[in-house]
C-alpha cells in the first residue's frame, strides 16, 4: 500500500471527487483528458459558502464501493501472506472508547496552527466520542434511520461525518507531507513514499496505516447493516461504482482467483507496471498541489441533520 502508484490513486480519488466544484476549468479539463474526471463529485458549496456533501447523486456508494474494492484486494494479499493471526480486514465492530488498551487515542500535538490545534483537541476527547462519534455509530447502525435513506446518502453520511473524524481522532503527530499550500515544485517527494509515512490525516498516506483498515471495516459493514434493515439480499444492486484509473501492479495469485467470480471489484482492474499510468498520475497530482486546491479529512463540512 505505501508504493507510490497505490498512494496516488487513493490521492487523486480524493481530491478529484472531493475539490472538483473547487477547481477551475483548466485543471478539469485536465482531469477529464486523462480519465480522472468523477462522475459524481463528493461535496459542494451551500448558501453560505461552506462545504456540504452531495446527498442525492450516488456519490456516496462511490465512496463505499472504491473502499470495498481497497479492502477485496487487501484480503488478497493477505491470503498470499497467509499469516494466520491476520487472515482478512476485519473492522471495528464499534469506534474504541476512551481508555481502549488495545486502540488507544494518540494525544493531540502543537501543530503551530490554534485552530487546527483546538480541532484536534476536541476530535481526540472523551466528550467528543461520548456526545459525537457514538451517537453516529449507533444511527449508522438503526434499523429505522436505515430504512429512511438510499446506500447513496448512507455512504455520503458516513464519510462525511464518522469516517473523517475517525482519520483525525486516531492520527499522530509526525513530520506530515506539506499539501496545502500552491508550490513552486509541486511533485510529491519520493521520500513521502517510505512505508514509514502513514499519517491517517492525509489521503496519500492513511491506507499505509493498518488502523486505516479497521475503521474502513468499520465503514463496509454498514453496507451490510443497510442492507439487512432494508431487506436486501446479495448482491448489491451498486449505481455508484466509480474508482479511478486503478494503478498497476503485481495482481497475487489470490485476486485473480476473487476477480473471477466476484464482479463487484473486477471492473477495470490490470496487471503489469504501467509505468504511463504512474506519470500520469504523477502529472495530475503536481497540478493539483500547484493549484493548493486540496482536500483533506480535516476540512469544515456541513452535513445537514437527517
Amino acid at each position: 500500500m505505501a508504493r507510490r502508484e497505490r498512494r496516488l490513486h487513493h490521492y487523486l480519488w480524493h481530491q478529484s471527487r472531493n475539490m472538483w466544484e473547487a477547481w477551475d476549468s483548466t485543471l478539469q479539463q485536465a482531469f477529464a483528458d486523462a480519465g480522472w474526471a468523477p462522475p459524481r463529485p463528493g461535496r459542494t458549496r451551500n448558501t453560505a459558502g461552506r462545504w456540504t456533501p452531495i446527498l442525492d447523486n450516488n456519490s456516496g456508494e462511490d465512496f463505499l464501493f472504491m473502499h470495498r474494492r481497497m479492502i477485496a484486494a487487501t484480503d488478497a494479499i493477505l491470503a498470499d501472506v497467509g499469516d494466520p493471526s491476520y487472515p482478512r480486514v476485519v473492522g471495528w465492530t464499534a469506534p474504541p472508547s476512551p481508555g481502549d488498551a488495545a486502540f488507544p487515542v494518540p494525544p493531540a500535538w502543537d501543530t503551530g496552527d490554534a485552530d487546527f490545534n483546538s480541532f484536534l483537541q476536541r476530535v481526540k476527547s472523551s466528550e467528543y466520542y461520548n456526545d459525537t462519534m457514538l451517537p453516529w455509530h449507533e444511527l449508522y447502525r438503526d434499523d429505522e434511520f436505515l430504512r429512511s435513506v438510499s446506500l447513496g446518502e448512507l455512504g455520503a453520511r458516513i464519510e462525511f461525518t464518522i469516517h473523517n473524524m475517525m482519520h483525525m481522532r486516531w492520527c499522530r503527530e509526525m513530520d506530515i507531507r506539506p499539501d496545502t499550500m500552491p508550490s513552486p515544485n509541486p511533485t510529491i517527494d519520493p521520500r513521502w513514499d517510505d512505508p514509514s509515512y502513514d499519517w491517517l490525516g492525509d489521503t496519500y498516506s492513511s491506507h499505509v496505516n493498518p488502523l486505516f483498515w479497521k475503521l474502513h471495516g468499520w465503514v463496509d459493514d454498514c453496507i451490510g447493516a443497510w442492507m439487512q434493515a432494508n431487506n436486501q439480499q446479495p448482491p448489491i444492486h451498486w449505481t455508484g461504482t466509480w474508482v479511478g484509473k486503478m494503478p498497476g501492479h503485481p495482481a497475487p495469485a489470490s485476486l485473480h482467483a476473487m476477480l473471477s467470480i466476484d464482479p463487484e471489484i473486477m471492473s477495470g482492474h490490470h496487471d503489469g507496471h504501467d509505468h504511463d499510468h504512474l506519470s500520469e498520475m504523477e502529472r495530475l497530482a503536481a497540478l493539483v498541489q500547484a493549484s493548493g486546491l486540496v482536500c483533506s479529512f480535516y476540512d469544515v463540512v456541513d452535513v445537514p441533520a437527517p
